[in-house]
């Protein structure tokens, strides 16, 4: 004998608590290169989410630090006070921003408060984050 059960509440719910927002698939090493070196058909943001003195043994080029503490309020600023503070135009949903710290997890961390406070974005995280991106470019296996 079969029996119809009815879903619970939590499922009848589940499609409505669905993302708002697109995240697209993590930036390789290879995109993120070619994004670099103007190749990318869209414009990016790439925020480093380390803090000011890991900064010291490098960055990726084009990259605007922005502290793993300070991401959210960041992203929270009118256009005006964020280029003010960071020197950039704040990330709009035609840009790919993009995250990224030493080994991937902190990004994520960033990709995850972003999407709270601005689900219009279209937000990606290099999840190499810098140590994969010193070995590939810079030939630097001694980070890790």
């Amino acid at each position: 004998m079969f029996r119809l059960v009815r879903p619970s509440f939590a499922t009848r719910r589940a499609p409505l608590l669905a993302r708002a927002y697109s995240v697209k698939s993590d930036v390789s090493y290879e995109e993120l290169r070619q994004l670099i070196h103007g190749v990318g058909a869209r414009p990016y943001a790439l925020i480093d989410v380390r803090e000011p003195n890991e900064i010291a043994e490098g960055k990726v080029p084009t990259a605007v630090n922005i502290p793993l503490g300070d991401v959210a309020a960041a992203f929270a600023l009118p256009s005006n006070d964020f280029k003010a503070k960071f020197g950039i135009d704040r990330p709009s949903e035609d840009d790919d921003t993009i995250f990224y710290c030493r080994s991937g997890k902190r990004s994520q961390n960033a990709v995850d408060q972003v999407e709270k406070v601005d689900p219009s974005l279209s937000i990606r995280n290099y999840r190499g984050s810098w140590l994969n991106y010193s070995e590939n470019a810079l030939g630097n296996k001694s980070l890790k």
